[in-house]
């Protein structure tokens, strides 16, 4: 994420028990599981799939293309929910 930008160094994973509390316009999930979003006040949830990044290969370089072309498939969808769902 460096890469693009964006500093992670001081970000932790957080727990979903600690969202529940909170309203979400939106609910956005990833990956090939379902997620069970019950507890979310989220008036739409929306289910996006990409390949798991680590899965493809044991090559390291492989692996970061692949991490590399996820991350920017999922910037190029997340610019797009943007425009077609915030803007007035």
């Amino acid at each position: 994420m460096n890469e693009v930008g964006i500093d992670l160094s001081q970000k932790l994973p957080r727990c979903l028990e600690e969202l529940t509390d909170n309203k979400f316009d939106y609910v956005i999930t990833l990956g090939e599981r379902t997620f069970d979003h019950h507890n979310f006040q989220a008036p739409e949830t929306i289910h996006w799939k990409f390949d798991n990044p680590v899965a493809p290969s044991n090559d390291p370089e492989k692996q970061l293309r692949t991490f590399r072309m996820v991350r920017d498939q999922i910037a190029r969808r997340l610019r797009l929910f943007v425009i077609v769902h915030v803007r007035t």
